[in-house]
């Protein structure tokens, strides 16, 4: 979720640095359709252009030493729109002084069909149809200057203008825009049958179901409505999982990769039940630079064996218990120094054993799971440990992840661990000693009395090994037929604090092992308290999940590598997800940088505009509730 977050806030300020109410007309989520599977809403862009310019983000975008850089970000932004045959026909810089309401961008699934797409913007042009009418004006300028094919035709009487754009090389799908003004709405639409389907709920001749009915929808709405207080947000958005990213599947010419298809996977594993996030965002409050509130739609479902048997989840998804306990303060052995922190209530041995069918179906044949297990226990020249009752039966039920970056920046510098609380740790030390001295990846490590072992994945053992390489893989991942390398080359693993740690780094364990003096721990830094409280204003107390990040550390990575124009050779997980997303999938291809930071400038000079943020999640039955804040740099000083 905190990717997710800084995803919309990034996209927030890109609506904002390339643009310059009550709705008295219908609202777009009633005119968008019910097959719309992602979505965003800005009721008046003037105060949100107002209140995001007074934050110091937006007085970061302002500041004199970024503007060789945003003014080369707008041109690459332009040209990037410009290849793509700016699919709608309209972009936000040429709504300036058009809007007089609501804007709202839709990315809609036609008739639910993975294979097909579609994106649809709704501008409320209220008090400004003369600068409407000559925007479409321009726009007609525009296509006819592309050699686009100009046809007219109407949906309940409401008349369209139809540009079918001509093929490039390589294009195997027909580009068309299609756009019309009628009852002070403007539409702007890529594929014929929705834009019909909207034009006719303008006209109000369409009684067919609208995003406004989606229960996924509404009941994200509500949820942030009611822990808002009727304040209403400057931006709202909507994003159904499954069904966005089949859209951006679809939008990109469809499944190239071979191998397993991860996103198939996960909905087959019950999954799916996460039917919708939507979250509200408002800029520039009295106590905060950002505030975010958001609901993660997931309720019980009913399932089919003979009875009326109502469950929260099937299959692998069942691994999604995360129960509500106390406030979930940092523990005192925690460094003070780090980029982020996470830590979480979570059934890890219910979560173990409901992982089975996950990795039986990613394996490709029933009883693989067992197998392992079996073959890790018994077999005379693997490590012979009892992984179920010898160290996952130890696993407690919190779970916290450690996030630094080592410098100077390389694509090898962001640093995490993962740490499992543990009800017996001398039982996990003495398994994991015996698993790991049988691995021959396995280099034993000393650090005064404490014993780390670092693993450095070189060749695979013939020998099923116990391995602990603390990797997740990204939401829509294809992993190729052909063995792919970890997440995470290396790790290491021990046991100490009463928890057992795997890292991405032996060094990062042995900064962890030196920190001592509670002084010096996260619990008493000034900036963690200061999100605390904020959280704690917002409802935080009895949660399933914590989180605290100071973003001028968190970022350093990303940032840097983005200047130096290497991060597609970026060994983070943010770095691997946006490889595996933007990718063209071809096995040894390293991406191409979509943007070109060479002009961005020294990261001290950014820093200073990066306050601490943090956010908690509610667990209830039907969902998960987050709310979190971005504070001023200066706050805790």
């Amino acid at each position: 979720m905190v990717r997710l977050f800084l995803s919309l806030c990034l996209s927030l300020a890109a609506l904002l640095i390339v643009s310059g109410s009550a709705f008295a007309v219908q609202p777009a989520d009633r005119l968008a359709p019910a097959t719309t599977k992602g979505f965003l809403s800005v009721d008046d862009m003037d105060e949100l252009r107002a209140r995001f310019n007074q934050t110091q983000l937006g007085e970061l975008m302002n500041d004199p030493v970024m503007k060789p850089f945003t003014d080369d970000l707008k041109q690459q932004l332009e040209n990037k729109l410009t290849q793509a045959g700016m699919r709608i026909g309209l972009t936000v810089q040429d709504l300036e002084g058009v809007y007089g309401g609501e804007v709202a961008m839709a990315v809609i699934q036609p008739n639910n069909d993975e294979k097909l797409h579609a994106m649809a913007m709704i501008v409320d042009v209220t008090g400004h149809l003369p600068q409407a009418n000559e925007l479409l004006a321009k726009v007609d300028r525009n296509m006819q200057q592309r050699n686009a094919s100009r046809s007219q035709v109407a949906a309940a009487g409401i008349p369209m203008t139809v540009y079918t754009l001509p093929r490039k090389r390589g294009e195997t799908e027909t580009r068309t825009s299609i756009l019309f003004l009628a009852k002070d709405q403007l539409v702007a639409c890529d594929h014929l049958d929705t834009a019909k389907e909207i034009a006719a709920r303008v006209a109000g001749m369409a009684a067919g179901p609208t995003l406004s009915t989606v229960v996924a929808y509404t009941q994200s709405m509500k949820r942030c409505e009611e822990a808002s207080a009727g304040e209403a947000p400057q931006a709202r958005w909507f994003i159904e999982p499954f069904g966005y990213a089949e859209v951006n599947r679809a939008a990109n010419g469809g499944r190239k990769k071979r191998g397993t298809d991860m996103l198939k996977v996960l909905e087959h594993q019950g999954f799916d039940a996460i039917q919708g996030v939507g979250g509200w965002v408002w800029f520039k409050t009295d106590s905060h630079e950002v505030l975010h509130r958001s609901f993660v739609y997931a309720p019980p479902i009913a399932l089919d064996n003979g009875q009326a048997v109502r469950e929260r989840y099937r299959l692998a998804a069942r691994m999604m218990q995360f129960p509500n306990q106390q406030p979930l303060t940092a523990q005192n052995w925690i460094p003070r120094e780090l980029g982020t922190y996470v830590t979480f209530n979570w059934k890890m041995i219910d979560a173990f054993h409901y992982s089975e069918t996950l990795v039986d179906e990613l394996a490709g044949a029933e009883g693989v799971f067992a197998d392992v297990l079996d073959g890790i226990k018994n077999d005379p020249t693997g490590p012979q440990v009892d992984l179920l009752n010898d160290l996952v039966a130890h696993f407690g039920e919190r779970a916290t992840v450690l996030g630094d970056a080592k410098l100077p920046v390389t694509p090898k510098s962001e640093r995490l661990m993962f740490a499992i609380e543990l009800t017996n740790a001398q039982a996990a030390q003495r398994t994991i000693d015996k698993a790991m001295s049988t691995d021959p990846n396995a280099k034993k490590r000393m650090f005064g009395t404490q014993v780390i072992w670092e693993i450095v994945n070189e060749e695979a053992s013939e020998v099923p090994a116990l391995q602990i390489d603390g990797g997740f893989g990204g939401f829509g991942d294809e992993p190729e037929e052909d063995e792919e390398k970890p997440v995470l080359p290396n790790s290491a693993v021990t046991v100490a604090h009463g928890h057992l740690l795997i890292s991405s780094h032996v060094d990062f364990i042995v900064d962890l092992l030196k920190q001592v003096a509670a002084p010096d721990s996260l619990g008493q830094a000034a900036d963690y308290q200061l999100v605390n409280r904020a959280l704690e204003k917002l409802g935080a107390d009895v949660e399933s999940f914590r989180t605290f990040s100071r973003t001028d550390e968190a970022y350093r990575v990303t940032y840097e590598l983005l200047k130096q124009n290497r991060m597609p050779e970026s060994e983070s997980m943010f770095g691997k997800m946006l490889n595996r997303m933007l990718g063209t999938g071809e096995k040894g291809v390293t991406r191409e940088q979509e943007i070109d930071g060479s002009k961005m400038p020294g990261y001290d000079a950014v820093r200073r505009y990066l306050g601490p943020a943090g956010m908690y999640v509610h667990s209830y039955e039907d969902g998960w509730y987050i709310a979190g804040v971005l504070l001023h740099k200066d706050a805790a000083r």
